[in-house]
């Protein structure tokens, strides 16, 4: 008798989602492996964090990002006690957004050094011209159409025009580097080169 051969599971498709403000600077705590947890706990699968600054991807079969996000800020706030906005993109819409990278030639030099920044579905195109406006010097504040790529040579805690723009946009944005950007999508099986 030949065994028969078990349909495969729909584990859904990748997603990324990232915690804005956690884990820094003694504010909100989100230990990584209760984000694990909870992201399994509201019906997401292969769940995984990168470091410890609320980068987790995901699998998730027919919830829209916005919808990943609301469901999974609502579940750490009644089980960890924290609000904190949730940043979500499919694989597809992290590829295309590193492919669009303006800067590659800083991101390849320094990928600690450039940001790349998300930003929520309220945020304004006049937000958006504050930071692709704002002084700068020796800094690049390059706005596209998913994302703000924003090359900081000095790093971020010596960038005024940063601090000030990212102030300005508060729960509105989140930011990651190139290096952290580029492993998260490798851990749901894809790399863009810089």
């Amino acid at each position: 008798m030949t065994p028969t051969v078990a349909a495969a599971v729909d584990r859904g498709l990748w997603h990324l989602a990232l915690l804005r403000g956690v884990n820094v600077g003694g504010g909100k705590k989100v230990p990584m492996a209760a984000l694990r947890r909870i992201a399994a706990d509201v019906g997401f699968t292969d769940p995984m964090t990168l470091l410890n600054s609320g980068n987790l991807v995901y699998r998730a079969s027919g919830l829209a990002p916005q919808r990943a996000a609301t469901l999974l800020r609502a579940a750490i706030a009644t089980e960890l006690q924290v609000d904190t906005a949730v940043f979500v993109r499919t694989r597809d819409e992290l590829t295309a957004i590193l492919a669009a990278n303006p800067l590659a030639a800083e991101a390849e030099a320094e990928p600690s050094r450039l940001l790349v920044a998300l930003w929520d579905e309220a945020t304004t195109p006049a937000q958006l011209a504050q930071v692709a406006d704002a002084p700068v010097v020796r800094e690049r504040f390059v706005v596209g159409d998913h994302a703000i790529y924003l090359w900081l040579p000095d790093g971020v805690s010596a960038s005024v025009p940063y601090e000030k723009t990212a102030r300005a946009l508060g729960d509105h944005l989140t930011a990651r580097n190139w290096s952290t950007m580029q492993k998260l999508l490798a851990l749901m099986g894809s790399t863009v080169a810089a």
